[in-house]
């Protein structure tokens, strides 16, 4: 049989066009794959990395700022001051740049910074700015700066922080301001006597307990008692009624009988000046269940500070929303404690509530009124300051107002109630639209790859 050597050209050809096409195809399906599980694997870590963050972020809440002139609120709050036990509206009392003057001048000095007094130089009064937060979990900072212009014989009794409220009978809203449900340390009724040095301390309504951290400058100053080593008193605070409230341990574990919580714990001591700056910060941490502060005056950089493990006597709260709170507090000595900056860190974020606060805003809104008398002479004030981006503020600012001398007629400036609403976009919001888009690059390589597959076969 004779062989033709042309027969099976073609078909061997064929047999390599095929080949060359397989490979062809194949490497293109290869490269997809690995573009594929590489677009995976990056949206894998950076699903990764996200969550991580999200569990463990740290937030920093300024809450107010009235450092250089501010005017900065930058949460929802309520006040409420505490007259020997019986509520009053009459503190805590802002001071701005056209006031402040006259808190300053109290002691004698001159300066024109603006403070939120607390609570004034009385004996036996009290007054604290409360606010909410969403908690999820983690350490929780506070971080105040402070100071006072006046004061009698000593300055007492220092600042408390507030922190964990659960209230069921109050809220942060415009009723309960100035209308907390509260008892207090030498309220006539209640007259409880924790610590040897504790001034007029609120403890408002929660239906659990709550700790309550007093940077107390009478402590080692002037006053000592077998067992104190420091400037602080810790209390864990029980009061689901409002009227009816108890401290704890019981008895003092430091002190003994007689006395409850932890009194005059810590090391170092310090009595501040009048128009010093006070800082102090006070750490939670639910992982240890540990408690910590330091306060500082920032004029000669005299600190006092602990540490305290609470065991037993406080639950370490889960996630959910609680209300936090400044305060001040005098006894038998008298000071005018006042703040200018309070910021929260840790991972929180305030809560969905509202309520108006009294933070002037850089918007003006120009009306004009008729006045029919004679004035002889020109005021002008003008306020600014900045506004939070972060929640939905109701700004009610003084009016202001300018007005020409000797006419029957002028121009009234006036700044009105204004509604300012920011929208920000988050880092996390960025993130998600990255992953969003990596999902759809994936997709559309997934479907390549199917489509060169079947065409493959």
């Amino acid at each position: 049989m004779q062989l033709n050597p042309h027969s099976s050209l073609p078909s061997l050809v064929e047999y390599l066009k095929m080949l060359s096409s397989y490979r062809v195809m194949s490497t293109k399906t290869r490269l997809i794959t690995t573009i594929l599980a590489i677009l995976i694997a990056v949206m894998l870590v950076i699903v990764g990395v996200t969550t991580k963050a999200q569990m463990g972020q740290t937030n920093t809440q300024v809450i107010l700022n009235l450092e250089n002139g501010q005017q900065y609120f930058g949460v929802p709050h309520v006040y409420q001051g505490d007259n020997y036990g019986t509520p009053t509206n009459t503190w805590p009392l802002y001071y701005g740049p056209s006031t402040a003057s006259q808190y300053w001048s109290q002691g004698g000095i001159s300066n024109d910074q603006p403070v939120l007094e607390l609570v004034p130089a009385q004996n036996l009064f009290a007054g604290a700015i409360f606010w909410s937060e969403t908690y999820s979990g983690g350490s929780v900072t506070i971080s105040i700066i402070g100071t006072y212009s006046s004061y009698y014989i000593y300055p007492a009794d220092g600042y408390t922080i507030y922190l964990f409220l659960t209230p069921t009978m109050w809220g942060i809203s415009p009723q309960y301001n100035y209308s907390i449900p509260f008892a207090s340390t030498f309220t006539p009724t209640t007259s409880i006597a924790a610590s040897p040095y504790e001034g007029e301390i609120m403890m408002p309504q929660s239906s659990t307990p709550y700790i309550i951290v007093q940077w107390q400058p009478y402590w080692q100053i002037s006053g000592t008692y077998s067992g104190a080593t420091g400037q602080w008193d810790i209390y864990i605070v029980s009061n689901t009624n409002g009227n009816n409230p108890s401290i704890g341990p019981s008895p003092s574990p430091n002190l003994g009988s007689g006395w409850a919580g932890w009194d005059g714990i810590g090391t170092g001591a310090f009595q501040p000046n009048p128009g010093d700056l006070i800082k102090i910060t006070v750490t939670y941490d639910p992982s240890t269940n540990t408690l910590s502060s330091v306060a500082t005056d920032l004029n000669t950089g005299q600190s006092a500070s602990f540490t305290l493990y609470l065991a037993n006597y406080f639950t370490p709260p889960t996630s959910g929303n609680y209300i936090f709170g400044v305060g001040g507090e005098n006894g038998a000595f008298e000071t005018n404690w006042a703040l200018l900056y309070v910021v929260l860190m840790g991972n929180v974020k305030p809560s969905p509530l509202t309520t108006s606060t009294t933070t002037p805003a850089t918007v003006t809104v120009t009306t004009t009124t008729t006045v029919t008398s004679t004035v002889t002479s020109l005021v002008t004030t003008t306020v600014t300051s900045p506004v939070t981006t972060t929640v939905i503020s109701t700004v009610t600012s003084p009016i202001t107002t300018t007005v020409a001398s000797t006419t029957t007629t002028f121009t009234v400036t006036t700044t009105s109630p204004v509604t300012v609403t920011t929208t920000v976009f988050t880092t996390s919001s960025i993130i998600q639209t990255m992953i969003i888009a990596l999902i759809i690059i994936i997709v559309v390589l997934a479907a390549a790859l199917v489509a060169v597959t079947i065409r493959r076969r």
